[in-house]
């Protein structure tokens, strides 16, 4: 295979590639991530794990990248600029037309991989509803990463569990640090004081259940937890296991039902 990204590969590259495949499309978000990181860092850092960990699995199974889908279910970020977000129904429409174009092309095994916490419910949806509301002959799949990798970053024990994945705090400073560090500013990341003592801010956690209060985020500095305490080398750490976890997810995945 000459590449592993969709958008590099010929049409007939793609009708020949499609029907033994698995195909990876990466959700992200443009939004705010706090005075410290770019407002594309939820698809930067999705963006990386989704082609890292294809790689690494392109070894044992044929697979391909699609191109990002960069704008996500971001509304709850509108008190801060920098926020470019689609309501629900759309983004839910438009991730599913641009799967039926998978379809259409003779993929038959996706998986949506998220890097965008307002996206994940949606597209647990999304992959039900393709593999049997709209009666698509596919196998999917719909996970966030951090997910994917939560049992083996727990096992490593870099990063209390409550930090992952936050929003802009240690745990995707320190993965920024590691895939585009040219990104992070310096000086807002030492003007953003720890608020670890907040919990987990406006993402209430209540076991069993999601918590959504009107006008959280914006009453909050736009992060959690302790970004200026994160470093590139637990970044790096952090992304390699990551990668890992996503590679034998996705290996796992499309050998099922074979």
């Amino acid at each position: 295979m000459s590449s592993i990204l969709l958008a590099e590969l010929t049409r007939d590259a793609i009708a020949r590639l499609a029907p033994e495949a698995t195909v990876v499309l990466p959700t992200a978000s443009i939004e705010q991530h706090g005075p410290h990181l770019a407002v594309a860092t939820d698809t930067i850092l999705c963006t990386a794990v989704a082609r890292r960990a294809a790689e690494q699995a392109a070894g044992q199974i044929p697979v391909l990248v699609a191109p990002t889908f960069c704008y996500g279910n971001s509304h709850h970020h509108f008190p801060f600029p920098g926020v470019l977000s689609l309501s629900s129904q759309v983004y839910a429409a438009a991730v599913t037309d641009v799967l039926e174009g998978l379809v259409k092309s003779g993929f038959r095994r996706l998986v949506l991989l998220n890097g965008h916490g307002g996206n994940t419910d949606l597209n647990r949806v999304i992959a039900l509803d393709m593999a049997n509301r709209l009666g698509h002959p596919v196998q999917m799949a719909a996970a966030a990463y951090w997910d994917v990798a939560r049992p083996r970053l727990a096992e490593a024990g870099l990063i209390p569990d409550a930090h992952i994945p936050g929003h802009a705090g240690r745990f995707e400073t320190a993965l920024m640090l590691a895939v585009r560090p040219d990104l992070v500013d310096r000086e807002g990341l030492a003007r953003a004081e720890d608020v670890s003592a907040q919990g987990r801010g406006p993402m209430f956690p209540l076991t069993g259940a999601t918590v959504q209060v009107h006008g959280a985020w914006g009453a909050g500095p736009g992060y959690t937890d302790a970004p200026a305490s994160a470093t590139e080398e637990e970044g790096a750490a952090l992304l390699a296991i990551i990668q890992e976890a996503v590679a034998a997810m996705l290996v796992t995945f499309h050998n099922l039902n074979k």
